[in-house]
């Protein structure tokens, strides 16, 4: 991040801020990976929840979307994107809404892991006369959803029974993968590939013939790029990047794109500096604190956050005060759910207001 055209903006902090040109940068970076590797890119747009920036992903060629909720892909849809994958499971009156969207010419994909969800979609679509296609989320290890390996075989043939669903494929996310070590990611990868190639091979067995495999998130898409067996990668973190992946080596300090810009109100000289933002306005994530920087890129340490406030330790013995800093969050996602608005800027601007568009899209 530019910290010195960051914090220059001219607006009464806390403010979130994000470097376009790093945001480009970082789309072109996994695209590369994504081209190179002759896989699909479907980036999760969960990170930014913003249209703009979900249509810079599509122009550097990524083939659609990822998105967490249901009100998500609505966002999307009204910002003219159309190529969606819902990758969370969805119960109940919910299906009528992508439904419609369906019937609107969205090209969606559902992630399902139990048949009566299944069953459900099938009926709306019946009434809206409509097709939708599903993908299983299979559970590599992450044991939140997706449906354990060997219970594959009964939804697929369930799947397969169901008019007007069509089964496209599977989905693997492998969120739980954030070793440090790269050696130790590469080794979980090959070991959740195991998982999923006899589940592959089932699938063309019953005539899916090129099945769409969508895989991984920002720390495995370098390893899962060099897998013959999947067809598609969905990170989604790299736009922004954060503090907990250039802890992981796979960003450096300049490649963290987004934070929030805050000053000093108030300090104890030699001590304290203590900032108008607190987790209110950057996320407390995983129990860990975010860290603040000077427009020189010097970090000074949080020592404690409270709902309005973070207090940094002091490096000298002179007065801080109306200084600013940008709070590098340790996860940037949910810090960006914070927020209605970004400020941001390039070198051929000074700085542009967007609206987070999906921010608190949580049915």
């Amino acid at each position: 991040m530019n910290f010195k055209k960051a914090l220059s903006i001219p607006f009464d902090t806390p403010f979130f801020v994000i470097d376009k040109d790093q945001v480009e940068a970082n789309i072109n970076k996994m695209q590369s990976l994504a081209r190179e590797a002759n896989k699909n890119l479907r980036p999760h747009v969960k990170t930014h929840k913003i249209p703009e920036l979900a249509r810079m992903q599509l122009a550097s060629g990524a083939k659609g979307i990822c998105v967490q909720k249901v009100a998500e892909a609505e966002v999307m849809y009204r910002g003219s994107i159309k190529d969606i994958f819902v990758t969370n499971e969805i119960y109940g009156t919910k299906f009528y809404r992508l439904a419609n969207l369906i019937s609107r010419g969205a090209d969606m994909k559902i992630a399902v892991d139990n048949y009566a969800s299944v069953k459900q979609l099938s009926d709306v679509c019946r009434f809206f006369g409509i097709q939708a296609h599903v993908m299983i989320d299979v559970n590599v290890g992450m044991n939140r959803c997706g449906i354990d390996p060997q219970d594959f075989h009964n939804l697929l043939q369930s799947i397969l029974k169901t008019p007007n669903v069509i089964l496209d494929g599977i989905m693997a996310y492998d969120g739980h993968v954030n070793y440090p070590e790269p050696n130790k990611r590469k080794e979980e990868v090959e070991r959740e590939e195991k998982i999923l190639l006899p589940l592959i091979d089932e699938m063309k067995g019953n005539g899916i013939s090129d099945p769409v495999i969508s895989v991984g998130g920002t720390p495995t898409a370098e390893f899962w790029a060099k897998s013959s067996n999947v067809t598609e990668l969905q990170p989604g973190t790299y736009v922004h990047y954060d503090l907990h992946y250039m802890n992981m080596g796979l960003c450096s300090l300049n490649e963290i794109a987004a934070g929030v810009v805050a000053t000093v109100t108030s300090e104890k000289i030699g001590e304290r500096l203590v900032l108008d933002a607190g987790y209110k306005s950057v996320s407390l994530d995983q129990g860990v604190y975010p860290s603040a920087f000077d427009e020189n890129g010097i970090e000074y340490r949080v020592i404690s956050m409270s709902e309005e406030h973070t207090v940094l330790k002091s490096i000298d013995y002179r007065s801080y005060l109306g200084k600013r800093f940008v709070i590098l969050p340790y996860h940037i996602c949910t810090t960006t759910d914070l927020w209605d608005t970004a400020y941001a800027f390039s070198e051929k601007s000074d700085f542009e207001k967007m609206v987070i568009q999906a921010r608190g899209k949580r049915e």
